[in-house]
């Protein structure tokens, strides 16, 4: 059996993260706490002061207030909608966003009844709420996110429709990876959860860039609660406003850190953008067969695979719960490249 001195290599490697590739820029985080447990037997009136309060700390921790714009993504019947009109008043505008003419009808009715001129209720589609370009402070689903189809389409719209440092937030479930893997086309009629993982990679790729994840002023204990930011210097969607610096050599930036007659038989890559460009150059040098280990945070769909540089091929395996599951054969050398750039919840 092959002794395996791998220790020094993940440390060596992990340091390339920081050296070769880019650095995670977020908003100011507003706070990671624990979310404080629902009681039991709480009642639906209970709860909904509870959701009330929540979001209103919310509102409060991101400087929302008079006079702003909020967008009630998937408002339903307004159960958040007729919140955010008291937080803004009078003076500011909420547009309260549904995908269909009965739901839409509802909340202009409702508004008209109770005099609060300042909610717009908004006819928009599965994927644009129809916002007014650089109209909006605030951009807010809650359990709405599970449902899109075209998720790329829809962060897109939202990024656009928010004011340049304007927020977009986003509760939803399930904390942590994707438990059920499903295709997109399939979540609009059906009930699937999405992962925190999955929003945050998705949001991140259309231009948003992450804020927080303020567990502490929410009142539910099973949803993860996100934040993101659009950019205030970046003028259009569609690209990670902290993408992956460029490697200008990866034959140089191998020989950096391999020692000197590394000879590896079977090692393993954990590798993400720009640092996959080492692979190949690492496996020429230590004259070996390579794996490519495909992290579950990262993938969107089971068959997902980060794309390999030209004329590359490796065998590829999703990681389940953490567990690769790379079989009997012993790994001489694994080399994180990075792997770990993605800002997710600490708990996970």
């Amino acid at each position: 059996m092959r002794t395996r001195t791998i220790t020094s290599l993940i440390l060596t490697a992990w340091l390339l993260v920081a050296w070769y590739a880019g650095h995670v820029v977020a908003g100011d985080d507003p706070g990671q706490g624990k979310p404080a447990p629902q009681k039991k037997g709480e009642s639906d009136a209970s709860q909904a002061r509870n959701r009330e309060a929540a979001v209103k700390a919310l509102l409060a921790r991101l400087k929302i207030g008079d006079g702003a714009t909020i967008a009630d993504i998937g408002a339903g019947k307004g159960q958040d909608t007729w919140v955010f009109a008291q937080v803004v008043g009078p003076s500011g505008t909420v547009y309260a966003e549904e995908i269909t003419k009965d739901l839409v009808d509802g909340l202009k009715k409702k508004a008209t009844e109770d005099g609060v001129a300042q909610v717009r209720p908004v006819l928009g589609k599965t994927d644009d709420p129809q916002l007014p370009p650089d109209s909006t402070d605030l951009a807010f689903m809650h359990h709405v996110y599970h449902h899109v189809t075209k998720p790329r389409e829809l962060l897109r719209a939202i990024w656009r429709g928010l004011k340049p440092g304007g927020y977009l937030v986003i509760v939803d479930r399930n904390r942590g990876v994707l438990r059920e893997w499903v295709d997109r086309e399939q979540r609009g009629n059906k009930h699937f959860w999405i992962a925190e993982t999955t929003v945050v990679r998705e949001a991140r790729e259309e231009g948003f860039a992450f804020h927080g994840c303020p567990d502490d002023v929410w009142q539910e204990k099973d949803p993860f609660l996100l934040i993101f930011q659009r950019p205030r210097d970046t003028k259009e969607p569609g690209s990670d406003p902290d993408p992956f610096q460029p490697i200008s050599s990866p034959e140089d930036a191998a020989r950096s850190f391999l020692p000197d007659g590394a000879r590896y038989p079977r090692t393993a890559f954990v590798a993400l953008g720009e640092a996959r460009q080492l692979i190949a150059p690492i496996l020429k040098s230590v004259s070996g067969e390579g794996v490519d280990v495909v992290l579950e945070e990262w993938a969107t769909q089971k068959d997902e695979r980060p794309p390999l540089p030209e004329g590359l091929s490796l065998p590829a395996f999703l990681t389940q719960k953490g567990d690769p599951q790379l079989g009997p054969e012993p790994i001489d050398a694994v080399f994180f490249l990075d792997s770990y750039h993605l800002l997710f919840n600490g708990d996970n």
